[in-house]
């Protein structure tokens, strides 16, 4: 596959993106890495897919132009593959169309998660693409809490805090677009997990069929 991978803001992503890129591209995928999602509102039919894993905030000034939300949104809407990681869908919170492309996710003010450790991640559905050959594991990560989970997404594993199910992954349909989310993946460590790459990969291969 051909990848858009946007990254860069808040977030430890400098140790996060070379982690995803390197497991991505060894496994044969090709990588154009973006700091500035310029591409977002240039022509974007020769990728595959577009990956995020970056958070997008006008107090960082680097939140996404209105092309680059038009971009986004219409290439997802016409067909195309997006795949969003940890915090991204966060990005632009003054835009709603956000979410709705994501299936959901982190929501700034409001959502919240304890502190970065150990918890347990469980597989919900066994036979989704994504979860392939994945059972319930332990990570050190962030298990999110309080999201904003969109209608209709099909959730596919979750976390628990204080005797609570979280989603934590997901997969939905915009408009013609197959879109994942999987809300792990905070630090370098977090990405290096075999599990959180096995998720990662399998979630590419679901875009792409």
């Amino acid at each position: 596959m051909n990848l858009l991978l946007i990254t860069g803001g808040q977030h430890p992503y400098e140790e996060s993106t070379p982690v995803l890129q390197a497991f991505v591209r060894e496994v044969g995928h090709t990588v154009t890495l973006s700091e500035s999602a310029e591409e977002l509102a240039d022509d974007l039919s020769i990728f595959d897919a577009i990956v995020l894993n970056t958070l997008r905030q006008e107090a960082t000034n680097n939140d996404l132009t209105r092309a680059q939300r038009e971009g986004l949104e219409g290439y997802v809407s016409n067909g195309g593959s997006l795949l969003s990681i940890h915090i991204s869908a966060a990005s632009c919170p003054d835009w709603s169309q956000a979410k709705k492309i994501t299936g959901g996710g982190w929501v700034l003010g409001e959502s919240w998660h304890p502190p970065f450790g150990w918890f347990q991640v469980y597989v919900d559905d066994t036979d989704h693409p994504v979860t392939k050959g994945v059972s319930h594991f332990w990570t050190y990560d962030e298990c999110y809490c309080g999201l904003d989970i969109q209608p209709g997404v099909d959730i596919f594993m979750h976390g628990i805090v204080e005797g609570e199910d979280k989603p934590l992954g997901w997969s939905h349909q915009f408009g013609q677009g197959k879109v994942a989310n999987i809300a792990l993946g905070h630090a370098g460590s977090s990405q290096q997990h075999p599990q959180f790459q096995k998720l990662i990969l399998n979630a590419l291969n679901y875009l792409n069929n």
